[in-house]
């Protein structure tokens, strides 16, 4: 008997259509998305941060001066949501907000000097957890892992609504 991914100990309901095998490849792959984001939480909440705060960061260092509409749209995050966490991250000192030059009602936001070392900080911190994880996988199971996954994010995208 199959376990929900979900909820533990309960038997998982199977999908209507699903074969027996995809169902457990997709038990399987939600078990491995919700571990890796309470990975990703334990590890940020040891550096007094929040794995949206790093993406952000991390898309800053990409693109600094981006306006928080672009932003949001980036981090697939709704504006109020962004907001919130561009005052703390402004707060923290990791981020400054700015009238647009040419037009005063967009607000870009800037990286500071603090907010690149944090940056760079969190990167590291997120590689050496996740290498803990994958390091161990032999490379040739590593690079099918990636092509298969590749090939369910392609699928996903392209899948009809």
């Amino acid at each position: 008997m199959h376990r929900s991914p979900h909820l533990p100990g309960v038997p998982a309901v199977p999908l209507e259509g699903l074969d027996p095998l995809s169902m457990r490849v997709h038990e399987a792959f939600m078990r491995a998305l919700a571990a890796h984001r309470q990975l990703m939480f334990r590890v940020m909440a040891g550096e007094d941060a929040h794995p949206g705060q790093v993406f952000c960061l991390k898309v800053l260092t990409e693109r600094d001066g981006m306006s928080q509409r672009e932003l949001a749209r980036v981090l697939h995050l709704s504006p109020p949501t962004v907001t919130s966490m561009l005052q703390r991250m402004e707060k923290a000192g990791t981020i400054e907000r700015r009238p647009d030059a040419a037009d005063q009602r967009v607000t870009r936001v800037h990286l500071t000097a603090t907010g690149r070392e944090r940056e760079r900080c969190l990167r590291a911190v997120m590689g050496a957890a996740i290498g803990r994880i994958l390091d161990p996988i032999p490379e040739a199971d590593r690079r099918e892992l990636e092509r298969l996954l590749t090939v369910l994010a392609d699928r996903a995208v392209g899948a009809p609504s």
